[in-house]
């Protein structure tokens, strides 16, 4: 590149862009963090100098050398976007068994967050209402409580206290179904809510409140066991995944507003992977719940609820804690120009 064309400055990042295409192409070396941030930076001058380049149109031959540079550039840049899965069933499964639970590990940190909230505030709504019935209709829509005590009332004594799990086996496949299309729909709300955190954490409040609420009323009658082993068969996946399609919506929140040194739009699309690999298992991981709910909650005995739901909880956490280690997974893709 001639001098004379481009001040010192254009060419010393001109230079450093090409050093690091020549390490991408090489791949014997990956970047380190000072690398990921400079390379977005560097691209996107080197485009810059392109259009004044193309503007100027008086030096043919080094316009040719920066196109050609900013093209590799936008080659590394962008090329995830243009792998396609040849197979998708190896896809797939990588997928739900590799990517999903790498992501989820990642961000850890939104988990507790969501995690602390909702199960901290049933905790607390519980022991507020197992003290003070009365407080119920604060906490929880005074029809559902109203209900759930009428319910109460209205169970014979020694029979355990089934809530609205009265439907019979006969109609389980129905109500298994509508089950799934509504579960599904709570998590698609809780993805959007998460788009607008306040009322992420408000929605997350409302079914902490309710799930504590709900079984303390139960207490009340000496059912907070027999009703809660019925909620937890299902709810131990049911719960999870709705905070799971909540934390893939603040990972796009996140993109936004601490986008580093990417442009908004750039920060969007990274982040997007990282949404869509936690988002992606809700839906399956809600199909399950939905079974369970409409097949084996209001129908199975104690203890094969409570196997259900310690069986269930013991595979998420195998599932996120274990699976797709061994190759470094999010710090190499993170890390690999």
């Amino acid at each position: 590149m001639k001098r004379a064309a481009l001040e010192d400055e254009d060419l010393r990042r001109l230079r450093r862009l090409r050093a690091l295409v020549r390490r991408a192409r090489r791949g014997g070396n990956r970047w380190g963090d000072r690398e990921l941030e400079e390379f977005p930076r560097l691209y996107r001058h080197a485009c810059t100098t392109l259009a004044r380049l193309e503007a100027r149109a008086d030096n043919p031959r080094l316009l040719s050398e920066v196109r050609r540079l900013v093209g590799d550039a936008h080659g590394i840049q962008y090329r995830e976007q243009a792998r396609g899965v040849a197979n998708v069933a190896v896809g797939a499964v990588r997928l739900f068994l590799v990517d999903a639970p790498r992501a989820i590990r990642a961000e850890w940190r939104l988990f507790a967050l969501s995690f602390g909230l909702i199960y901290g505030l049933a905790a607390l709504s519980y022991y507020a209402v197992s003290r003070d019935l009365d407080l119920a209709s604060s906490l929880l829509n005074p029809e559902m409580v109203e209900t759930e005590i009428r319910q109460l009332e209205e169970t014979a004594e020694g029979e355990p206290f089934r809530g609205n799990f009265t439907f019979g086996l006969g109609e389980s496949p129905t109500a298994a179904a509508w089950i799934m299309v509504h579960n599904m729909g709570v998590g698609v709300l809780f993805f959007a809510a998460a788009l607008i955190p306040p009322l992420y954490l408000f929605l997350l409040a409302t079914n902490g409140m309710m799930l504590g609420t709900y079984t303390a009323v139960a207490g009340h009658w000496g059912q907070a066991g027999a009703i809660s082993s019925i909620l937890w068969c299902h709810g131990v996946i049911e719960i999870q995944a709705f905070v799971l399609a909540g934390t893939a919506g603040l990972c796009l929140v996140r993109a936004w507003v601490r986008p580093g040194p990417w442009s908004r739009r750039h920060a969007l699309l990274r982040e997007s992977k990282t949404a869509w690999r936690i988002l992606a298992p809700v839906f399956p991981l809600l199909f399950i719940s939905g079974l369970i709910e409409g097949f084996v909650s209001p129908h199975a005995p104690l203890d094969v609820r409570l196997t259900v739901a310690v069986g269930t909880g013991l595979a998420l956490v195998v599932w996120v804690l274990l699976c797709g280690r061994g190759t470094p997974a999010l710090t190499a893709e993170r890390r690999s120009p």
